[in-house]
């Protein structure tokens, strides 16, 4: 009688670590469901470099546009840098001058990508590389949108004239620093986002 008793009592405690031992499964088999935390430096980061070239970008071809367009080429340090405004249909440096449409929709799709990636940035490095591709971006989209011969066809504005090398502007050179800079950033492992955290490795089934 006591050995029966004592055999109720062990599967009712083994029942009982069984029910534990399934809510303990569950609970490390829940996912982390919440809103990804926001680095604040970061997001900082990208948005001053971000706006900082955009404002600069800007203000430079209001200025040129204004003071110089239609006017004799200004030939700075000794004949290597020359001011001279001139009006670009296709994409960074004077390429694809044809293309106007579907470089307005790269420059739109980077934009959001851009956006979307920057509450899980986890690094200053990656952030100002993307406020500048942003800036690069975005700088001259305005253009495109705003300017003639009409929105998303608008000719971006260059001004400035490197020897043996292609017209560009401040946007362009944004672009550029922000391209060098993820490559440094990828050669040397930086990691862009922190990954930590986001999935929870499933549990196998009790007996395997």
């Amino acid at each position: 009688m006591n050995n029966l008793r004592l055999f109720r009592t062990s599967i009712v405690g083994i029942g009982a670590h069984g029910e534990d031992g399934g809510e303990e499964s569950a609970s490390r088999m829940t996912c982390h469901t919440g809103l990804v935390p926001v680095n604040a430096r970061c997001a900082a980061v990208l948005a001053g470099t971000a706006l900082a070239g955009i404002g600069l970008d800007q203000a430079t071809k209001v200025l040129v546009v204004a003071t110089r367009e239609g006017k004799p080429p200004i030939q700075l340090a000794g004949q290597i840098l020359t001011i001279y405004v001139s009006r670009n249909s296709g994409a960074a440096f004077s390429f694809a001058p044809a293309a106007t449409l579907l470089f307005t929709g790269v420059a739109v799709a980077a934009a959001v990508v851009i956006v979307m990636k920057a509450s899980r940035l986890h690094s200053a490095g990656w952030a100002a590389a993307l406020g500048l591709v942003l800036a690069g971006a975005v700088g001259n989209l305005c253009d495109r949108l705003l300017r003639a011969p009409g929105i998303g066809r608008g000719a971006v504005v260059d001004f400035i004239d490197l020897r043996h090398f292609a017209d560009f502007n401040i946007a362009d050179s944004c672009l550029t620093c922000g391209a060098v800079l993820i490559v440094v950033l990828s050669l040397r492992g930086v990691p862009m986002t922190d990954n930590k955290g986001a999935s929870v490795p499933r549990p196998r089934p009790i007996g395997y």
